[in-house]
C-alpha cells in the first residue's frame, strides 16, 4: 500500500514537472471525455434514467391500429375503452382527452392546456397530489360542481403558490371550478404543458363508436408481460368486432398495439442517439490515441531515467506499475475536466429544444453520468496508457546508458506512433464522412420547396369558448377580427387556418368523387379550413382555377385541392368543376382551384393529398373545431409590434380571450428541422475536432521523427541529398500514413454509414462524392500538418547535425 501511495505522489510530481505536456494531454482528454459524457447524459435521460413515476417500467400506451392505411396510433372510442377495461393483464386502464381552456379572473386571460381524465388516470402513474386529493366518484356526476386538479407550474405561477388553494374557485372558459388538488412538480403527463386535469365521465353503456377521441394509458400487473397484454387486448378487440359487426365490417386489418411509455416518448429519438453515440465514441478514441502518442514520445524522453532505475534494481513490473499510474492520473485529470465541461454544457445548452427531454426532467449530470465519466476515464487510461508503459519498460538499460543521445529503442516507438496516427486518420475519416452526409442531408432539407413562403409571417392561436360563441357568432367574430387586423399599419394580408403547416397533428378525412367508384381506403386527404386570403398570406402558388372569394361564403359549396390530389384523382382530366364530398349525406363540393403542394408535416415528409374548405358554419360533413383557429399575418412590421397591436384588437372585441402560441412562421419551419440540424451540428463539431487531433498527431509524430533522425538527415545531406529531396522524403512518409489511414477509414465508414440511413434525406449513405470529399480533406490536412516538420528537416545544417556523432 505504501508503494502505491509513493507511486501516486511520484506520478503527480512528474506531471507538475512537465506542465506543457500535462496541459496538452489533459485538454485533449477533456474534449474527448467531455463530449462523450455530454452525449451519455442525453442517453441517460432518455433511455436509462427512470421516468418520474413509481411504476414507470410497467406503464404502456394503448392504440388501435389500421395497417392497411399505415395508421399505427389511432385513439379509441368510448365503447372500445369500456371493453378494453376488462383486461386482466392491466392493473388499471385510463382514458384522457386533451384540449385547452381560458383561465380568467387572474388579470390577463391565460390560455391553459387541459386534460380530461377517467377515474384511474392517476392510479396508472402511481401519483398523488401533494396538496388536496385526486378525483372522487362523485366528481364524475354531471350535477356536481366541476372540480379541477392543477399542475405545480400553474399553481406556482398564475396562483402565486397559494397554500389555501384547495377548495377555492377558479374560472375556466367562463365556468366556475373548484380546486381539488395540486400535483407534484415532477408530474407532467400526458405532456409537459398540461396545466389542469378535469374529470371525463364516460357512460358504461356508451355506443359512440364513431368518435375516436380517447387516448389510452395503462399499467401492467406485476407478472404480466407486454406480449400477454397485447394478446389479451387483441382478443377483446376480436370480440368487439363480432359485437359491433356492422361498424367494423369495412375495417379488415384493424388491430391493437401496446407501447411502453418510454418508447412512446423517445422512440423517434433513438436513431439520432445511436448516431451521436457512435460519433462521440470515435471522438473519444481519437483523443485517447493522441494522448497515447504523446505518452510514447514522453517515454522516449524519459528513457535514461527509466534505464537508471532499472539498473539500480527496479523490476519490470515495478516500472510498468509506476508508468501506468502516471498515465492513469493523466486520464483521470482529463476525465475530471471533461465532466466539468459536460456539467456546464448541460446547463447552458438547450438540448431539450432538440430532443424533447423536458418531460423527463431535462438533461442533467447525475450519479449515472458521473460513474460513466469515471469509468470511461479509467478504461481509456488502462487501454491507452498500458501500451506506452509496456513499451518504455521493455528497453535494455545497458544499451540506453551506453548509447548517449542515440535512440536505443530502434524503430519500435516510431512504428507505434505511426500506427496510432494512421488510426486517428481512419477514425477522422469516419467522423468526417458522417458529418458530411448529415450536412448534405440538412442542405437538401433546407432546399425543399415548402409550397409557401414563411418569411415575414406572424402566427398566433385563438380559441373561442363554446358557451359564448355558437358557430354563427364564432364565424362572425373571426371575420370581424380579420377586418380589424387588415387595417393595421404594415399588414399586407391576414387570414385564419385551423391547422398551420408544420403543426403536430393534421386532420384527415375520406372523400368520394362524383362519377367514380367509392374508394375509401385510397381517397384520404389532409383537410384544412381557411379564410379566403389564406393563399395570399402564405404565398402558396395557385396552379389552376381560382382561390376562395368572399362570395363563396354566401354559397359555401366550393373546395380547393392540392396538386397531389388532382394528379391522383384526375390524372388525365381537368379537376376544375369536378365535385367531391366527405360522406354520403354531405353536400357535393365543386373544385374551384388547384394550389401547389404544401409540406404540412415536415420538409422531409411525403406530401399527401389535401383539401381546403372555407371557414363557414355551413355543414359540409367535416368534423372540425371552427372556434379554435390560427391567425396568420403577412407584415413588414416587427413581430413584437404587430403582435401587440393584434392583442389590442382582440381585447377590444373580447377582453376575456387569450392570444397564445405566438410565433414567426419561419421559426416554426426552422424548429421542424431540429432533428436533422442537431446531429448535423454535433457531428460537424466532432469532425472538426477530429481533424484538429489528426493534424496534431501527424505534426507531432513527424516532428519527433525529424528530431530523432537529425544525424541521419545530416549524413544524407553530406552525401549529396538536396533539401528538396529531404523535404519530399518526409512528406511522402506523412502521406503514406494518410493513405494507410484513409484506406482503413473508407472500409470502416462503408460498414457504418448505413446506420445513418434513417436520419438522411435525399442522400445515399454510400454517396461516392461525400467519401471523395472526406478523403481529399484529410489528404490536404495531412499535407499541411506535415509540411512544417518536413521543412524543418530540409533546413538541418549537416555540419551541426554531424558534430556530435
Amino acid at each position: 500500500m505504501n508503494g502505491l501511495v509513493s507511486d501516486f505522489r511520484y506520478g503527480l510530481r512528474q506531471l507538475r514537472k512537465s506542465p506543457a505536456f500535462t496541459a496538452a494531454a489533459v485538454l485533449t482528454l477533456a474534449l474527448g471525455i467531455g463530449a462523450t459524457t455530454i452525449i451519455f447524459s442525453i442517453l441517460n435521460t432518455l433511455l436509462l434514467r427512470p421516468l418520474p413515476y413509481p411504476n414507470s417500467s410497467r406503464i404502456v400506451r394503448v392504440w388501435n391500429t389500421f395497417l392497411p392505411r399505415g395508421m399505427k396510433e389511432i385513439p379509441a372510442s368510448e365503447p372500445e375503452f369500456n371493453e378494453y377495461r376488462q383486461s386482466h393483464s392491466l392493473a388499471h386502464l385510463a382514458a384522457f382527452s386533451t384540449g385547452a381552456r381560458t383561465l380568467t379572473g387572474m388579470g390577463t386571460p391565460l390560455r391553459v392546456e387541459a386534460s380530461w381524465v377517467t377515474p384511474d388516470f392517476f392510479s396508472v402513474f402511481g401519483s398523488q397530489p401533494f396538496l388536496g386529493r385526486v378525483f372522487l366518484p362523485d366528481d364524475y356526476q354531471p350535477e356536481q360542481t366541476p372540480v379541477v386538479i392543477l399542475s405545480f407550474r400553474l399553481w406556482q405561477g398564475a396562483l402565486n403558490a397559494r397554500p389555501d388553494v384547495v377548495g377555492s374557485s377558479i374560472w375556466l372558459s367562463g365556468e366556475k371550478c373548484v380546486v381539488a388538488g395540486v400535483m407534484p412538480r415532477n408530474f407532467a403527463t400526458p405532456s409537459e404543458d398540461t396545466d389542469v386535469w378535469q374529470p371525463l365521465p364516460i357512460a358504461p353503456a356508451s355506443r359512440n363508436l364513431g368518435n375516436h377521441y380517447l387516448s389510452l394509458v395503462g399499467d401492467l400487473k406485476p407478472g404480466s408481460s407486454l406480449a400477454q397484454a397485447t394478446a389479451e387486448m387483441s382478443t377483446i378487440l376480436g370480440r368487439m368486432q363480432q359485437k359491433y359487426a356492422s361498424y367494423y365490417s369495412g375495417a379488415a386489418g384493424i388491430g391493437v398495439s401496446l407501447i411502453p411509455l418510454r418508447e412512446q416518448m423517445v422512440g423517434k429519438e433513438r436513431p439520432i442517439l445511436l448516431v451521436l453515440m457512435a460519433g462521440v465514441g470515435f471522438m473519444l478514441l481519437m483523443s485517447s490515441t493522441n494522448v497515447a502518442s504523446l505518452l510514447i514520445a514522453r517515454a522516449q524522453r524519459r528513457k535514461r531515467e527509466i534505464a537508471t532505475r532499472m539498473a539500480l534494481g527496479a523490476t519490470h513490473d515495478r516500472i510498468v506499475r509506476q508508468l501506468l499510474i502516471d498515465h492513469l492520473l493523466l486520464f483521470l485529470a482529463g476525465g475530471t475536466f471533461g465532466t466539468l465541461v459536460a456539467f456546464f454544457s448541460a446547463r447552458l445548452l438547450s438540448l431539450e429544444d432538440y430532443l424533447g427531454t423536458r418531460q423527463m426532467g431535462g438533461v442533467t449530470v447525475d450519479t449515472n453520468v458521473l460513474l460513466f465519466a469515471a469509468g470511461i476515464s479509467l478504461l481509456t487510461g488502462l487501454v491507452f496508457g498500458l501500451m506506452p508503459a509496456l513499451g518504455a519498460s521493455s528497453l535494455n538499460s545497458s544499451e540506453v546508458l551506453n548509447a548517449g543521445d542515440r535512440n536505443p529503442m530502434g524503430g519500435r516507438p516510431a512504428r507505434s506512433r505511426t500506427w496510432l496516427v494512421s488510426s486517428e486518420i481512419a477514425l477522422s475519416l469516419v467522423l468526417l464522412s458522417g458529418a458530411l452526409l448529415m450536412v448534405t442531408s440538412l442542405a437538401r432539407l433546407l432546399g425543399v420547396q415548402l409550397g409557401f413562403d414563411p418569411e415575414n409571417v406572424a402566427t398566433m392561436r385563438l380559441s373561442l369558448p363554446t358557451a359564448n360563441y355558437p358557430l354563427p357568432r364564432a364565424v362572425g367574430f373571426y371575420q370581424e377580427l380579420l377586418d380589424h387586423v387588415r387595417r393595421l399599419p404594415g399588414v399586407e394580408a391576414a387570414a385564419i387556418v385551423n391547422q398551420l403547416p408544420m403543426s403536430d397533428v393534421m386532420a384527415t378525412a375520406s372523400f368520394e368523387v362524383e362519377g367514380q367508384p367509392s374508394r375509401e381506403d385510397s381517397n384520404v386527404a389532409d383537410t384544412d379550413i381557411i379564410s379566403p386570403a389564406y393563399f395570399q398570406v402564405m404565398k402558396a402558388p395557385l396552379l389552376r382555377g381560382r382561390p376562395f372569394t368572399a362570395g363563396d361564403a354566401r354559397n359555401p359549396v366550393s373546395a380547393v385541392v392540392n396538386q397531389s390530389l388532382a394528379r391522383r384523382v384526375w390524372p388525365d382530366g381537368d379537376p376544375i368543376g369536378k365535385r367531391i364530398r366527405l360522406r354520403s349525406d354531405a353536400p357535393w363540393l365543386t373544385v374551384v382551384g388547384v394550389v401547389a403542394d404544401v409540406k404540412n408535416r415536415a420538409p422531409n415528409a411525403d406530401t399527401r393529398p389535401e383539401i381546403y374548405f372555407l371557414h363557414t358554419d355551413y355543414p359540409i360533413g367535416l368534423w372540425a373545431d371552427l372556434r379554435t383557429m390560427t391567425l396568420v399575418v403577412r407584415t413588414q412590421t416587427p413581430r413584437d409590434q404587430i403582435v401587440g397591436a393584434i392583442r389590442s384588437e382582440v381585447r377590444n372585441l373580447d377582453p376575456a380571450l387569450p392570444v397564445y402560441k405566438v410565433a414567426a412562421l419561419d421559426e416554426i419551419v426552422s424548429s421542424s428541422l431540429s432533428e436533422t440540424r442537431f446531429p448535423a451540428l454535433v457531428l460537424s463539431a466532432f469532425a472538426l475536432l477530429s481533424l484538429l487531433l489528426a493534424a496534431i498527431g501527424i505534426y507531432g509524430v513527424l516532428a519527433y521523427l525529424v528530431a530523432q533522425r537529425r544525424q541521419e538527415i545530416g549524413l544524407r545531406m553530406a552525401l549529396g541529398a538536396t533539401r528538396r529531396k529531404i523535404l519530399t522524403l518526409f512528406l511522402q512518409q506523412a502521406l503514406g500514413w494518410a493513405a494507410l489511414g484513409t484506406s482503413a477509414g473508407v472500409v470502416i465508414a462503408l460498414g457504418l454509414v448505413r446506420f445513418l440511413r434513417s436520419v438522411l434525406f435525399q442522400v445515399s449513405p454510400y454517396d461516392p462524392g461525400v467519401l471523395l470529399v472526406a478523403v481529399s480533406v484529410l489528404a490536404a490536412i495531412a499535407a499541411l500538418a506535415s509540411y512544417l516538420p518536413a521543412r524543418r528537416a530540409a533546413e538541418v545544417d549537416p555540419m551541426v547535425a554531424l558534430r556530435n556523432e
